[in-house]
């Protein structure tokens, strides 16, 4: 079985109090490029990034 590899990229959200921009529109665009999103950031409760991963 062969052996399956990955690339990685981040993105920063902009959360200003309790709002932030619009993530769905991120992860979509993000997939319309073949990106998965594979795993959010947090700090103090607070999403502040995402990783997304392909495969090659």
């Amino acid at each position: 079985m062969a052996e399956q590899r990955y690339v990685y990229t981040t993105h920063a959200t902009e959360a200003r109090g309790r709002k932030m921009g619009n993530i769905e529109s991120v992860i979509n665009e993000y997939a319309s490029e073949g990106w998965r999103l594979s795993e959010t950031l947090q700090r103090d409760g607070t999403t502040i990034g995402m990783v997304f991963e392909r495969e090659v």
